[in-house]
Order: C-alpha cells, then sequence, then structure tokens
C-alpha cells in the first residue's frame, strides 16, 4: 500500500461556523502525517453531517476503499463518532482485523498500540461523558430561551450576535434572500451554490458555498422568524423532532417564501422517491 493513509475531516450542521473547518482539519492532518512518513494521502470529508453514526457519505466510501489504506487519520476522535463503542467498533470490527491503525492528530495516539488503545477507549468514555454533563448544565437555559422565542445557538450567515441576540448583518442577509429567491425558480442545491460562487458570495467563515450549506440555509426556519423547540430535548436521542416557535428577532425571509421553498423541497423529494 506504500504508506497510504485516509484523511477523514467532518464537521456538522451545527458548528458549522464555530468548529474547526474542513480545510483546517485537513491542513493540520496533511502535515501530521508527512511527518509520519505518509507519502500517499486521500482526503475524505463529510460536511453537515453529525457525528451520532456512521450514516455519512464520505464516511461509507472511505469504508468501502479502506483496503487501499494503512492508516485512518482524524483531528479529533469525535469526528469519528461521538458514540465510544462506534469507534471501538470501527477499530476491532475494520481496522485490527486488516492490520490497520487509527491516527488521532491531537493526542498523537496510535490504535495499533496497546497502550494507544487504551487511551483511546478512556478518551472517548470521557468525552461522552462531559458532553453529557454539558447538555444537562446548558439545556435548560437552552429550552428556556426557545420557549421565549429568543436565539441560543451559534450565529449563522445573515446574522451577527449582538449581547447573545441576533441582528440582521445587511450583506449576508441579501445573499440569503438571493438564495431564497433562486430555489424558489426551482434552481437545484448544486446550481444554485454554482452561481452564488461565481459572484463571489462566501459563507460566514469565508468558504465557498456547497450543496450541503445552500441546503443548510434553505431548511432552517430561522430566516422566517421561527425557532426550533425541543430540539434540545432530542440531542442525543431524535433531533428532528421540534415545533416551531415565533421567535423575537427580525426576520430575513417572509413566511410565505420560506414555505413555498419548503413545499418545493417536498415535492422534489416525493418525486425522486416515487421514480
Amino acid at each position: 500500500m506504500n504508506n497510504a493513509a485516509a484523511i477523514y475531516a467532518r464537521v456538522a450542521t451545527s458548528e458549522q461556523f464555530n468548529d474547526v473547518s474542513i480545510e483546517s482539519q485537513v491542513e493540520q492532518l496533511k502535515a501530521y502525517l508527512n511527518k509520519k512518513g505518509y507519502t500517499n494521502i486521500e482526503v475524505f470529508a463529510d460536511e453537515g453531517y453529525s457525528g451520532k453514526n456512521f450514516n455519512r457519505p464520505e464516511f461509507q466510501r472511505l469504508i468501502r476503499n479502506l483496503d487501499r489504506f494503512d492508516a485512518i487519520s482524524v483531528w479529533k476522535l469525535d469526528r469519528i463518532s461521538r458514540n465510544n463503542r462506534d469507534v471501538l467498533y470501527l477499530i476491532d470490527n475494520h481496522l485490527r482485523p486488516s492490520e490497520k491503525k487509527l491516527l488521532v492528530s491531537t493526542c498523537d495516539v496510535d490504535s495499533s498500540t496497546t497502550n494507544g488503545y487504551m487511551f483511546i477507549a478512556l478518551l472517548g468514555t470521557f468525552s461522552e461523558y462531559e458532553r453529557r454533563i454539558s447538555f444537562e448544565r446548558i439545556s435548560l437555559g437552552m429550552k428556556r430561551r426557545a420557549r421565549l422565542g429568543r436565539w441560543s445557538g451559534r450565529v449563522m450567515i445573515g446574522y451577527d450576535l449582538d449581547n447573545g441576540e441576533l441582528t440582521i448583518n445587511k450583506g449576508e442577509s441579501q445573499i440569503v434572500k438571493e438564495i431564497f429567491e433562486l430555489r424558489n425558480k426551482m434552481n437545484s442545491y448544486k446550481s444554485i451554490a454554482d452561481q452564488i460562487n461565481k459572484k463571489g458570495y462566501r459563507t460566514k467563515r469565508g468558504n465557498c458555498f456547497s450543496i450541503n450549506s445552500v441546503k443548510t440555509i434553505l431548511e432552517n426556519p430561522i430566516y422566517a422568524g421561527f425557532i426550533r423547540y425541543r430540539q434540545w430535548d432530542d440531542h442525543v436521542v431524535n433531533r428532528k423532532q421540534y415545533k416551531l416557535v415565533r421567535s423575537q428577532h427580525p426576520v430575513i425571509i417572509d413566511r410565505e417564501l420560506w414555505e413555498r421553498v419548503q413545499t418545493i423541497t417536498l415535492e422534489q423529494k416525493h418525486i425522486s422517491t416515487s421514480a
């Protein structure tokens, strides 16, 4: 395999503007692997996917092509999964039987060594415990703010945060409006991304728009003046169950346009599943 390694990078939708970007993860991992002597490197990256399970297109592509690599390298362990059992399942059932390894750059850990495997198991367990404790501490406050129609999440394109409250960013809000208008004219996610990238528009972090970033914007009710309530209750089990609560922040998209765009998406999903 000639010192071949796969880089796996991931950023969740909710992390897009505050987490380390895909590009930054890849840059750090390439330098890390080069120091370890890996010369044949391929990148697999999932943008806009959570770490709750392995149902991610690029991760699945990596598993299908695992025989081409000696190692998988990640920036942090939770890029693979936020569930420690999933991480250990990957090592025990996919990597160890084929004498492959998982390399974690932030702590320079190698799963193929006894100490490395033990450290990964402990690290995953403590990380999962810390996330659950942290979630319990902040969830009550988040739920209260959501009930009152006040935003508790990270800032997204189109808005700025002023003392914890959302305010409209005039320049970015025009990009959001154009994205919705293009979708209302039946443009695909890819077509929208291509068109706005050609105009030089960029995301909140200064990156080009991807299909997933366009999709995330179009599905976000925050732009029409609503907050998803109960998403914090279902953070671990099922975040898709929620209700919309009228928010207190200024809107960018009127409700009628937002609902038309959601209808277009639903109709296209129905057509694709019926075809």
